[in-house]
């Protein structure tokens, strides 16, 4: 099959799309910026979505752009950015590079005055995104960043009950990630450690629930090289919350990253994770009644199983993000990633430091 700029009909359900306004429902025409594993998943994803045109790719890397038209995408490649528009126009970048390379990917796309998603952290360091922070402050169009986590099901029916007020102030915090990185075949991963991998995402997932990290503390193990192996830290959230969290990478009996997240109020407990959701309540919130309710996946009204790299739910929030303009806290909040990149700087002074306390400006 040859995936072109005329998209296929969707395999989605349509009905799980956001609702785009009516005056703004021009196709967006996208531009997909490396392609590796994760690259290729947004073209494929883009060319059968009805509201995207597949504009081309850019990978300098000559051998993976034949790999792409061998396997069907007939649209334009280049190895860089303005090569590409000088043969395809775009209004739209996905860049998928590895992480090293983002913010210079980004700034790329941002000279260019393209609306911007950057696929997972948009930075390898604080300086990269103080660097792409002062970037986008000039920015002529959305920035963007997208992590998977944020779209699960599960953790966004959790961040309702709790934005509703289910626990009547929230207490204590407890979070936890775990996958099996170490013991996996041809691990670990090329580049970062359990903090780039996987300590991320879960900061993310308390920034969004929670309010953003002020103040922390956090210890570490290399157990296995050079490289930070498991971290535990403790976190004074928005509202003065206080959340431990632990996290690894070389617990054996994880194929993919486990996140757990307990909260406690004076009105109840909510228990996430990417199996369940147990909520148990003194009073009843949104649909749930009080007294104790476990959903699974398949309890949930969206029928569309859930992959933690499926790129689908996240072209589909950007969609409507451009449609409808920034949503401060929604899940593609670029301001967001940029503090968590900062946090994680933070927890490794600390780590450094021997646990010593780090101050987070909001």
């Amino acid at each position: 099959m040859t995936l072109t700029a005329e998209p296929p009909m969707p395999t989605h359900d349509p009905s799980l799309t956001p609702d785009l306004p009516e005056a703004a429902a021009p196709v967006r025409r996208i531009v997909i910026q490396g392609l590796g594993r994760a690259g290729l998943a947004y073209a494929a994803a883009v060319a059968q979505h009805p509201a995207c045109v597949l504009s081309g790719f850019v990978e300098p890397r000559a051998d993976l752009r034949s790999f792409a038209k061998a396997v069907g995408f007939a649209v334009p490649s280049a190895a860089t950015l303005p090569k590409l528009l000088a043969q395809s126009p775009a209004d739209t970048v996905i860049v998928s590079v590895p992480l090293a390379e983002r913010v210079v990917a980004a700034e790329a796309a941002i000279a260019e005055g393209l609306a911007l998603l950057i696929d997972g952290a948009p930075a390898s360091h604080a300086e990269g995104a103080a660097r792409l922070a002062a970037s986008a402050a000039t920015a002529r169009a959305p920035i963007a960043c997208a992590t998977p986590v944020l779209f699960h099901p599960l953790f966004a029916r959790a961040a309702r009950l709790l934005k509703q007020g289910a626990l009547g102030g929230t207490g204590r915090v407890r979070a936890s990630v775990y996958v099996s990185r170490v013991f996996a075949p041809g691990a670990p991963p090329a580049e970062g450690d359990v903090l780039d991998v996987v300590g991320g995402e879960l900061l993310q997932l308390l920034d969004g629930l929670f309010g953003a990290p002020a103040r922390l503390t956090a210890s570490g193990q290399r157990l296995y090289g050079d490289r930070l192996d498991e971290f535990h830290a403790e976190l004074t959230l928005g509202d003065g919350i206080v959340a431990g969290v632990d996290g690894s990478w070389s617990v054996p009996g994880y194929p993919h990253a486990a996140y757990v997240i307990e909260a406690e109020g004076e009105q109840g407990r909510i228990l996430v994770s990417d199996d369940a959701l147990e909520v148990d309540l003194l009073r009843p919130c949104d649909d749930f009644p009080a007294g104790t309710t476990r959903q699974v996946l398949a309890d949930m009204a969206d029928p569309v199983v859930f992959d933690m790299g499926d790129p689908s739910r996240v072209l589909d929030a950007l969609l409507a993000r451009l449609a409808a303009g920034a949503v401060a806290g929604d899940a593609l909040d670029s301001l967001r990633a940029l503090r968590v990149v900062r946090a994680i700087a933070a927890l490794r002074r600390s780590i450094t430091a021997h646990s010593a306390a780090q101050e987070l400006s909001v």
